[in-house]
């Protein structure tokens, strides 16, 4: 799956919150960080213990040479909950800044897109970045994103107001589906 022998893909544990705050406190966390930076420690712990409904969470753990484990990133799956956008989900990824845009974001960007597609049943995948970040769209074009929209004064960052790019892709037709085995669409 990746050159990394030891990496391990997982849902998320209770005791998380410690080896997760740091990837947020960063400095490369809070400048790609699309959420409200800054939060509290007992904020951080109540967002991980209870996270809301339609909410799928994956964690990407290596084993150090040392023996110890470290968390090295983070993927967020949300369906929507609405009706209507019943079929969609929302996706963020947060990744040590020494593995970003890289085999272990890769990583999780391909299990989250299979729990999406084999087992949730989304139709739809969105992901929201900031205009500019062009390594991480070319690695989610390779999974079949597709920028939709440049949403214009979308957030703040490093102070400034600046532009984000909604990304999406569509669940691709698969050998699995009946229509796909008898020859349909």
């Amino acid at each position: 799956m990746t050159d990394f022998p030891t990496l391990t893909l997982r849902g998320l544990r209770a005791d998380d919150w410690m080896a997760l705050q740091p990837l947020f406190a960063s400095e490369t966390g809070l400048h790609d960080a699309l959420d409200v930076p800054y939060v509290s420690e007992e904020a951080f712990r109540e967002r991980l213990a209870s996270p809301p409904a339609g909410m799928h969470t994956l964690v990407a753990e290596m084993m150090l040479p040392s023996g110890r484990e470290r968390v090295v990133g983070l993927a967020w799956l949300r369906v929507l909950a609405a009706p209507r956008r019943r079929h969609t989900a929302t996706l963020q990824i947060v990744v040590h800044a020494d593995y970003r845009a890289g085999e272990i974001e890769e990583a999780l960007l391909r299990a989250a897109l299979d729990l999406a597609d084999n087992w949730l049943a989304l139709r739809r995948v969105e992901m929201r970045l900031f205009a500019g970040d062009e390594a991480r769209a070319e690695m989610l074009a390779r999974h079949g994103f597709a920028q939709e929209a440049v949403m214009r004064r979308y957030a703040v960052r490093a102070g400034e107001v600046v532009d984000g790019w909604l990304l999406a892709r569509l669940r691709p037709a698969s050998a699995h589906t009946p229509a796909a085995r008898e020859g349909g669409v």
